[in-house]
This record gives C-alpha cells, structure tokens and sequence, in this order.
C-alpha cells in the first residue's frame, strides 16, 4: 500500500497536479496564482505575458526585501537555506491599466474605475516624482512607478 501512495504522489507530483507551482527567479516575471488569495502565492510566466504584473527582484533570506513598495513571498521551498522571501516589483509600462485586487494589482482594459501607469521613471527611487498620484517606489533595481488614483 505504501508504494502505491508513493506512486500516485510522485506521478501527481510529475503531472503538476499537486498544486505545486513554478517559482520565479531573479529578473524573471510572474504572476499571482489566485487573485482571491490574502496570502501571497506567485507562479513563473513569461514577461511577454498579459499576466506578467510583476518581476523579482531579489530572494532574501533576511526577513525584509530591500527599501520600497515590494510585494513580498515567502517561501520554505528552499532546500538548502530554510524560508526565503521573494521580493516582487510591478512589471509595468506607462500607459497599462491595473485593477487592485486584495494586495495584487491585475493588468486589465483601460475603462472607467481602472488605474492607469502614468509614469515609470527607471533609476530614482522619489515619490515626489508623481505629483500626488500613487507612488510605488523601490531600491533594487531603483525605479520609480506612478499610477492614478
């Protein structure tokens, strides 16, 4: 019985359908599993993708991403070094449109109630830049994205 259990979860395993998800590495993009989720749960995609919203930045073993506005995962897939954390920046341009869903944003139509990137200004890290619209700011790689209230 106990090979048979083995078995069905190493084929399971094999076959993805263990809920199991690819995780991102640094400089790749992913997107969130489910958006009804209040834990933070990322899957790798392509960065050619629609669902790309977000890029890693950096995996940490400290308990804090670097300075800024990061989505954060963690993580206790790592064999070697226990928890990680994954540190996540918006993958935007100027002009995407994003809709917040619970602490994600999802890029979407532009239409009325939707949020629109008006500026992504790559090598400063200033909220001032923004003029009062939402800043998201960070400190690896240093960017700056605006996005309308």
């Amino acid at each position: 019985m106990k090979v048979v259990l083995l078995t069905v979860t190493l084929v399971l395993a094999l076959s993805g359908c263990s809920g199991w998800q690819e995780q991102a590495g640094v400089g790749e993009c992913a997107k969130q599993v489910d958006l009804n989720d209040t834990n933070v749960e990322m899957a790798e995609v392509d960065c050619s993708s629609e669902e790309a919203v977000y890029r890693v930045s950096s995996r940490e073993r400290r308990t804090m991403c670097p300075p800024g506005d990061y989505l954060t995962e963690s993580s206790g897939r790592s064999r070697t070094n226990g928890k990680t954390r994954l540190c996540y920046v918006l993958n935007v341009q100027e002009g995407d449109c994003l809709k917040p869903v619970n602490q994600y944003f999802q890029r979407v139509t532009c239409d009325a109630g939707t949020r629109k990137v008006t500026k992504v200004v790559d090598g400063q890290s200033d909220r001032a830049l923004c003029n009062g619209d939402d800043a998201k700011t960070y400190s690896q790689p240093v960017k700056t994205i605006c996005i309308t209230n």
